[in-house]
């Protein structure tokens, strides 16, 4: 790398919810930061739209998870407000060309429509089998709770596998998902009320010019010297880094790590699914469904149609679609007019209604192909246990990683990369203490 980097600086790689956490955390400190962020804005996947009416449209992630979690401790400090969701209280599924409320399809196995996917990785756990996937774990379970699978059910199942793990049922681990407990998160779906990016831009006005938008990195030397890397913008110094770039980004191998990463986290880096995942906002010319409808779970695609603006005492016609796995596939690999037109007529099926001409205006956003994301949640394969945990400590002392995948108990959530933030900082904290006792 040549002579010692003598810049007391620390370099944020990615500016996301982890990356910003962490560079406020340590700027708040006092130590110095700089933040590299490829896009022309903060947030990486909390995106929020306010051009379809008077709420905040979510593009990426949409809601807090628990009311317990940390994600309320930066509602706080920033001055932001969060709504009770009321669509978890008025949970439909579309199937078959009927509308069904959720506990009914999913009564053979109780009201908690989730509840059969968790259940069935700790029973598969704990029977001390190799680890599986978790479709191969559902059967197993249900044949030995005498529950009868049928199609419209399974569908279901491969339903929440695809907006909650944003995979297929087949490419989720059952080990993995034991570990990821969210213990302590609490109940209950919120939003914030002046939508999630609100949040990322309030850490970035306190951030000011610390941030480097349009800063797409490509190369990273690290070593006993420090750590130098390469952008679009040029070359930028620092003692220490904190990588918090997406998995999908890393993964891809677009960035040159030089030297090479240690092969544990290579192979934690390779192993990790980044997840399939895709958005669509759709603003239909008038409203296909009731306000008794809150959500509705499809099986075509595999995905949840929400209304963004239900509890903000809205009547536009905006709704969204997420969908993950090969869903989120296929319609990505479609033109943006094609997708949003098989996906408008299979939610007229479900309605009985003929909507494909009654679409105003439509937005997709693909998660998967997006450069600077390259996918949706991390996910655990089969036999991947233990790979989210080899992101948790410093690489030589230089490098320290950060992201919802790196967490092992809360991944695919917001409040999960806010800790992990939070953890970076303190590790780097931890170093310069080092560093300094030694000199």
């Amino acid at each position: 790398m040549g002579e010692p980097i003598r810049e007391d600086r620390v370099l944020v790689l990615g500016g996301g919810i982890a990356g910003l956490v962490a560079a406020w955390e340590l700027h708040r400190a006092g130590v110095a930061v700089e933040l590299l962020e490829a896009r022309d804005r903060v947030g990486g996947r909390l995106w929020t739209s306010d051009e379809y009416g008077p709420f905040p449209v979510e593009l990426g992630a949409e809601f807090i998870h628990g009311d317990r979690v940390i994600t309320w401790r930066f509602l706080r400090m920033f001055g932001l407000r969060a709504i009770d969701d009321p669509s978890q209280d008025r949970r439909f599924v579309g199937a078959n060309g009927r509308i069904l409320p959720s506990g009914e399809l999913s009564r053979p196995v109780g009201e908690a429509i989730f509840a059969p996917l968790s259940q069935a990785a700790e029973a598969w756990f704990a029977s001390g089998e190799p680890d599986t996937d978790l479709a191969t774990a559902l059967r197993w379970w249900a044949s030995r709770q005498g529950i009868t699978i049928t199609p419209e059910l399974w569908e279901l199942w491969e339903t929440l596998a695809a907006i909650g793990w944003s995979a297929d049922l087949a490419e989720i681990g059952a080990a993995g998902e034991v570990e990821a407990t969210y213990e302590g998160d609490g109940w209950r779906n919120w939003r914030i009320a002046e939508g999630q990016q609100a949040l990322a831009r309030r850490i970035a006005e306190e951030l000011g010019s610390v941030i480097r938008l349009g800063s797409a990195v490509s190369r990273v030397e690290w070593g006993n010297e420090g750590v130098r890397v390469w952008a679009s913008d040029g070359e930028h110094r620092g003692r220490w880094a904190i990588v918090a770039l997406p998995l999908g980004v890393l993964q891809a191998g677009t960035i040159e790590f030089v030297p090479e990463l240690p092969e544990p986290l290579r192979e934690a880096i390779d192993r990790l699914l980044p997840g399939r995942s895709l958005k669509m906002v759709v603003e239909f010319t008038y409203d296909p469904w009731g306000p008794e409808i809150g959500c509705l779970f499809v099986t075509t695609p595999h995905g949840i149609w929400e209304r963004p603006g239900l509890g903000f005492a809205a009547s536009e016609p905006v709704f969204s679609l997420l969908t993950g796995g090969r869903d989120a596939a296929r319609l990505g690999a479609l033109p943006p007019e094609q997708a949003v037109r098989e996906v408008v007529q299979a939610l007229g099926a479900v309605l009985g209604q003929e909507l494909t001409g009654r679409v105003r205006r439509a937005q997709v956003i693909d998660w998967t192909r997006d450069p600077w994301c390259r996918g949706g949640y991390s996910v655990v394969p089969p036999g991947g246990a233990g790979l989210r945990a080899r992101f948790g400590q410093p690489i030589g002392d230089r490098l320290v990683f950060a992201g919802e995948h790196t967490s092992v108990v809360r991944p695919s959530t917001v409040h999960g990369a806010i800790e992990s933030g939070l953890r970076a900082a303190e590790q780097i904290r931890a170093l310069r203490s080092a560093t300094a006792a030694g000199a």
